[in-house]
C-alpha cells in the first residue's frame, strides 16, 4: 500500500539593505593674532672726560720759562756760585798760608780771577716726549626699560559639519512555504 508523503518546500525570506555613509567636515580657521614689540627706552649719560695736557717741560727746553721757574734756577745757581766762591777763597787762602813753599801765588791768582768765564746755552727744540698727556675716562651710565611685547588674540571657533548616514531595508525575496503530498 502506498501512504501519501507529505512533502514541505520552504524559501526563506532575503533582506536586502542599502548604506548611504555619514559625511563630516571639521574645519579650524587661524586665529586672528597681533603682536606689537614696543621698542625700550634707553638713556645713556656720560660726563666728559678730562684730558690734561703739560707742556711746561717743552717751554723749559726752548728756554720760555715761568717767572717762578727762573726765579728757582737763578737761585740754585747763586747758591752754586756762592758756594764755589766759598771754596774758591779757601783755596786761595791756604795757598797764601804757604807762600814760603815756593811759586807766586798772588800773580796766579791774579791771572785766575781775571778770566770772564761767560757760557750760553740755548735750549733746543721741543721733543714729543717733552709734553705730558693724561687723561681720566668718565663714567658711563646707561639705563634700560624694557616694555613687554602687546599680544593680542582673537580665537576662531571650529567648523563642523555634519550629515549623518542611513540604512535602508528591503525585502528582496518573500518567504514562501509549499506544501505537497506525494504518493
Amino acid at each position: 500500500m502506498n501512504i501519501p508523503k507529505l512533502q514541505v518546500q520552504t524559501t526563506q525570506a532575503r533582506l536586502g539593505h542599502q548604506v548611504e555613509a555619514p559625511r563630516q567636515t571639521i574645519r579650524q580657521p587661524k586665529a586672528d593674532l597681533s603682536i606689537q614689540q614696543p621698542a625700550a627706552e634707553m638713556n645713556i649719560r656720560q660726563r666728559p672726560g678730562k684730558l690734561t695736557i703739560d707742556q711746561t717741560k717743552a717751554w723749559n727746553n726752548i728756554d720760555l720759562k715761568s717767572v717762578a721757574k727762573r726765579s728757582d734756577e737763578l737761585a740754585a745757581d747763586s747758591r752754586q756760585l756762592l758756594l764755589e766762591g766759598i771754596a774758591r777763597m779757601a783755596r786761595e787762602g791756604d795757598e797764601l798760608m804757604k807762600i814760603e813753599s815756593g811759586g807766586n801765588p798772588i800773580a796766579s791768582h791774579g791771572e785766575e780771577n781775571a778770566k770772564l768765564d761767560f757760557t750760553f746755552a740755548p735750549g733746543g727744540l721741543p721733543a714729543y716726549d717733552l709734553v705730558d698727556l693724561s687723561y681720566e675716562a668718565a663714567s658711563v651710565e646707561i639705563d634700560v626699560e624694557p616694555k613687554k611685547p602687546v599680544i593680542q588674540v582673537q580665537p576662531q571657533k571650529p567648523q563642523h559639519t555634519y550629515q549623518p548616514g542611513k540604512v535602508s531595508f528591503q525585502l528582496e525575496q518573500h518567504p514562501d512555504v509549499q506544501i505537497d503530498w506525494k504518493v
